[in-house]
């Protein structure tokens, strides 16, 4: 299972640090982000789904939605990556049907306040990051920051390292990020309310 968990976190920490370079006009990382975050999101579907977090399987389905919506918005070539997104899912299916699903009665599903109050926060983000609109993509990660704080805690306390590592480091692409896509906006406040 740490496999998962760890590739999950890898290309994570990658997707996030590729959407951090993302600015008002440039989206080309923003794109490959969307690629890293669908390789994670299937990952860490199925860590979570064996670990029985039933918020976080939640969001994991809904990133990896938004994930592909995010590919096919952004992509330059829309008929090869819908065909490689088919095959790796299809792939993906046959894997979890003959793998997970026939041991699915021994898993111990939960629902914890934290982990839901956790993932409804970063799901909005990861909607609102989609989104052409740079002021819109800015409260994306404005969700991020506040999602992966309590992350962080989850991580820690179920001893998910690795998935607590990736939030730690979420905190600083989300900080990047928000600065990033605003730095205009954050340049003229500035000079506005300069001291003089």
């Amino acid at each position: 299972m740490i496999i998962l968990e760890v590739t999950g976190a890898i290309f994570s920490i990658i997707g996030a640090y590729l959407m951090s370079l993302s600015t008002k006009d440039n989206t080309r990382p923003l794109y490959f982000g969307f690629i890293s975050f669908f390789i994670s999101n299937l990952a860490l579907l199925t860590f979570f789904t064996l670990n029985g977090k039933v918020p976080v399987i939640i969001q994991m389905v809904l990133f990896f939605i938004t994930a592909v919506i995010g590919i096919y918005k952004l992509t330059k070539n829309k008929k090869r990556d819908v065909s490689i997104i088919f095959i790796v899912l299809f792939i993906y299916i046959l894997f979890f049907v003959f793998t997970i699903f026939p041991n699915i009665k021994d898993i111990d599903f939960n629902i914890l306040i934290i982990d839901f109050i956790a993932s409804f926060i970063a799901i909005i983000g990861s909607f609102l990051l989609s989104s052409p609109k740079h002021i819109i993509r800015s409260y994306a990660f404005i969700c991020f920051f506040v999602a992966d704080v309590i992350f962080v805690y989850i991580g820690y306390v179920n001893a998910y390292y690795f998935f607590m590592i990736q939030s730690m480091f979420y905190l600083y692409t989300s900080s990047k990020g928000y600065h990033n896509t605003m730095k205009n906006e954050i340049e003229i406040f500035f000079n506005k309310h300069k001291i003089k």
